[in-house]
């Protein structure tokens, strides 16, 4: 089954809005995907061509259809084993010298900055377009289970402080920067950002997903509180009802029930007739009926005068042994 992130850049790179995107907002995406995931290679006989290499097919065929629609070309598109990405199997773009020179002006890219050019931030069409193809060239999504974190997995440090605060200052997102294995990482790890930047970029099926994961987690954790909360509510009555028996049975065994004053005499006999029911349940029995504050004065008056019984044991038994 195919990941979360893998789910989203299908749904992304094959919308049906190709033919509808502007001309500039096509040249942003190719420098979004350019800057994500490209390279300058020196080939023999033709000089500096320029790589784009992805684990995803489809945004690598993206790629091309807007190399083909802006540039008039058609740039190599093969499979191949990329160092960059562990080894794994990718899918590489390759452009001629010719073709390279045409993209990398018409994208206004410069080898030697690898930053985002001015005409992707201009506009808002345009800097979705870029976060599009950025996001299909080098971003990863966690599934919406383990959290909400989406990565950009960028080849230099230049690149990646030039994407983190074109997201804080053009996006409203919040974003951090951060190494990992000789790769440089732009983050994004809460949730509010995380679904605006991917409403930007009309990854509305990864949306959808993500807010019902959220309301799955919530009506499990609000009936997970509701039961803890029922727990701790039987525990509590338990260990009342506990109490209040063992006041009683101290009385019965010392002064009998009868040297206690009609209104506790009745509610201990309640109590140790009813040893689960609560103090609503308590107060019904009562003729006339009690409230629940009336019954838990009364069983507090209960457990206060076996306590005292137990106090006069102790003095006599301390008195006993003095003597």
């Amino acid at each position: 089954m195919k990941s979360f992130s893998a789910r989203a850049k299908d749904a992304v790179a094959r919308a049906d809005d190709f033919d509808k995107l502007k001309s500039c907002c096509r040249r942003a995406e190719l420098t979004g995907f350019a800057l994500g995931c490209g390279t300058p290679v020196l080939v023999g006989g033709e000089g500096v061509c320029f790589c784009m290499r992805t684990e995803h097919a489809a945004s690598a065929r993206r790629a091309v259809q807007i190399i083909r629609a802006e540039f008039a070309e058609q740039p190599v598109l093969r499979i191949v084993r990329a160092a960059r990405l562990g080894g794994r199997t990718a899918f590489e773009v390759r452009l001629t010298a010719e073709c390279t020179r045409k993209v990398l002006h018409g994208c206004d890219i410069s080898f030697s900055e690898m930053t985002i050019p001015k005409h992707c931030l201009l506009k808002k069409c345009c800097r979705a377009s870029f976060l599009r193809g950025l996001f299909l060239a080098c971003g990863t999504i966690a599934a919406p289970e383990s959290g909400y974190q989406m990565e950009f997995l960028l080849a230099g440090g230049r690149t990646a402080e030039s994407v983190m605060r074109f997201l804080r200052a053009f996006c409203g997102i919040r974003a951090g920067v951060a190494e990992r294995k000789g790769a440089d990482i732009v983050y994004i790890r809460d949730s509010e950002s995380l679904i605006r930047l991917l409403s930007m970029i009309g990854a509305n099926a990864a949306i959808l997903e993500i807010e019902n994961v959220r309301i799955m987690k919530d009506a499990r954790n609000r009936a997970n509180r509701a039961a803890n909360c029922d727990a701790a509510n039987i525990a509590k009555v338990v260990g009342t009802a506990d109490r209040n028996l063992r006041s009683i049975e101290k009385i019965r065994q010392t002064v009998g029930l009868q040297a206690l004053p009609d209104a506790l005499r009745e509610i201990a006999v309640l109590r140790a007739e009813h040893a689960e029911a609560t103090l609503e349940e308590l107060g019904a029995m009562l003729v006339p009926p009690l409230g629940k504050s009336g019954v838990f004065h009364r069983l507090r008056r209960l457990d206060d005068f076996a306590a005292s019984l137990e106090g006069k044991e102790t003095e006599a038994n301390h008195g006993s042994s003095g003597d």
